[in-house]
């Protein structure tokens, strides 16, 4: 997960770091090409369970719980996810954590900054989703275009 700078250099070349080379299409093993279709086959099952708990939740009778609420405690639940991963990466090294977190968000504060504004957006999208289900039959708002899917389509075309 190093930073790739503006000249094309890794900004922290060592274990864990991503080479450009890496990156480029047609460089995918079959291992790879298989992992792609297996996290392809888990989210699509994840959606659809997330899609259907959340209707089933808010339309049972008696009290709701905020939207607001789930949506926050399923970004801390995916923030504790990554630094986990971090840390299995790091080799349980909580030194090195540290050092890697201080570099990727208090030193290249622009980066961090420039990931605020679609963030804030997508926290917004997540909440008027809760609002979208509670109102809508589960299949209609399942097949409902989305922006995040489409955009999602778009920048991924070329990878599978």
């Amino acid at each position: 997960m190093a930073a790739v700078g503006s000249g094309g250099s890794n900004a922290a070349a060592g274990p864990g770091a991503v080479s450009a080379g890496s990156l480029e299409p047609g460089t995918a093993s079959a291992a790879h090409r298989r992992l792609k279709y297996i996290s392809l086959a888990v989210l699509v099952v994840q959606n659809a369970s997330l899609i259907l708990s959340i209707r089933y939740a808010r339309t049972l009778p008696g009290d709701r719980f905020f939207a607001t609420t789930a949506v926050v405690m399923a970004e801390v639940l995916k923030g504790l996810t990554c630094l986990l991963l971090l840390f299995a990466q790091k080799r349980g090294n909580v030194k090195h954590l540290a050092l890697f977190l201080h570099e990727a968000v208090l030193v290249q504060y622009v980066d961090t900054l420039k990931l605020a504004v679609p963030s804030l957006i997508y926290t917004l999208q997540n909440n008027l989703q809760y609002v979208a289900i509670s109102n809508l039959p589960a299949a209609t708002f399942q097949v409902s275009p989305r922006p995040s899917t489409a955009l999602a389509e778009l920048a991924g075309m070329g990878e599978m």
